[in-house]
């Protein structure tokens, strides 16, 4: 009886988080009565005065700058409106713009195109999902007028210029294309990632490794407490110093689905071990879910967060599961273990996003398995690389280049496998 009273509760409570998270993502799609989506009328062609904050880092390619922009204020019809909302800003050539920035912009507004792709999603709901509901286009520089600088928060603002201190290093002791794969695993930038990389990648079911997630936030904590470790810090200090250096990393790499996943999980970890109590996976997953959904429920729809929580579902239930059916512990061989236990990781997170994969990217690799064995040590050891390089390039400049030999290899032979097993027969399928 007791054991039915605890899964009645148990239900119940999962009833009670369905409905108060249906009713989040409902109350996230009404607009506040300040919405510049108010001020807006679609049948008017003339240009808008906006004035808001850069709230993003600028980007800044093929001529054009792009950031993202918190309205404050909004002329429309010769009067002023107080207003609130995101909108994603077009300048045409490279202006040098910074986040926090304060500005008045003049430019067209419109809405993104809402035509689907094979997978049935649209751009307009990609950036719907980030909150964006209106895309400006600004055409010259004069249109333009700062006001003030350093208006955001001064934690986001010294994570970007620390970023920009990394890439900076990245790009002056490597070749492009081995800086541009460092900064995607490190730095989450991917916008210089060569599109047959990207394509490769994807065709071997191993396009996570140019995205920061869990695996980068675990290599990241590892050296951190290493270093603490060096300087002698005591053990509690050490934990409690590393949560700040965790969210900081966070910030650097923009806080996507899987880092913030990834940094809430080890927080959670490093909390339950303060206060002495035993941390447990599946909690610390619903928490970093909980969250994220909380800063924003319409991210419960995009890709990146549905394959990051999936993945690690399926490690976490299904890996288990297998090791005990195959006896993976009574093998004496510790190198056979090793290898088994590795297939069985990624063989686990394959049959958990495989079906997701294969829905939203129209591809379906085998390969993907065997892939992983060979491709996942390799960009931790590139990242490991590529970390020391950016620490010894900071302090000792004259030995980088010693170090930015090694990574280059480790890259060049990481795309030379990759490319091989897709060579592969029957390493991949595209679905129609």
């Amino acid at each position: 009886m007791r054991v039915k009273k605890e899964y009645v509760f148990d239900i119940l409570l999962l009833c009670l988080a369905f409905i108060l998270g249906y009713l989040c993502l409902k109350n996230s799609k009404i607009l506040p009565k300040c919405s510049i989506s108010k001020f807006i009328h679609y049948k008017n062609e003339r240009p808008y005065l906006i004035k808001g904050t850069i709230e993003s880092e600028p980007i800044s390619k093929d001529n054009k700058t792009t950031f993202v922009f918190k309205a404050q204020a909004i002329q429309s019809d010769n009067i002023n409106h107080t207003c609130c909302g995101d909108i994603l800003v077009n300048l045409k050539g490279k202006e040098n713009l910074y986040y926090g920035d304060e500005l008045i912009l003049q430019g067209n507004l419109y809405r993104p195109f809402s035509k689907n792709n094979s997978s049935g999603r649209s751009y307009r709901d990609y950036l719907y999902n980030q909150g964006i509901r209106f895309i400006m286009n600004v055409k010259t520089e004069a249109d333009i007028v700062k006001l003030n600088i350093n208006k955001g928060s001064i934690l986001t603002r010294f994570a970007l210029w620390l970023k920009q201190k990394t890439e900076n290093i990245i790009f002056k002791h490597t070749s492009f294309l081995t800086a541009a794969v460092l900064d995607a695993m490190i730095l989450g930038e991917k916008r210089n990632i060569p599109w047959f990389v990207n394509n490769a990648m994807m065709k071997s079911g191993t396009l996570h490794i140019l995205v920061v997630s869990g695996f980068n936030v675990g290599i990241i904590a590892f050296i951190v407490f290493l270093i603490l470790k060096l300087v002698r810090l005591p053990r509690k200090p050490r934990f409690i110093v590393a949560i700040p250096l965790l969210i900081l990393y966070c910030l650097i790499t923009g806080a996507s689905n899987p880092v913030v996943r990834a940094t809430v999980m080890a927080i959670v970890f490093i909390i339950a071990y303060l206060i002495k109590r035993e941390p447990d996976i599946y909690n610390s997953l619903g928490i970093a879910a909980i969250f994220i959904l909380m800063a924003n429920p319409r991210q419960l729809f995009d890709v990146g967060f549905q394959l990051s929580f999936v993945s690690v579902l399926s490690i976490v239930y299904i890996y288990p599961k297998l090791k005990s059916l195959l006896h993976i512990e009574s093998l004496k061989t510790q190198c056979l273990k090793f290898l088994l236990e590795g297939c069985l990781v990624s063989f686990s997170a394959w049959l958990g996003t495989m079906g997701f994969i294969a829905y939203y990217f129209k591809i379906f690799s085998p390969i993907t398995v065997l892939a992983n064995i060979f491709i996942v040590p390799l960009a931790a050891l590139i990242t490991l690389s590529g970390i020391s390089l950016v620490i010894i390039g900071s302090i000792f400049p004259t030995l980088a280049p010693f170090f930015a030999f090694s990574t280059e290899l480790e890259v060049f032979v990481l795309l030379k496998i990759n490319a091989l097993l897709i060579s592969l027969p029957f390493a991949y399928f595209c679905l129609p």
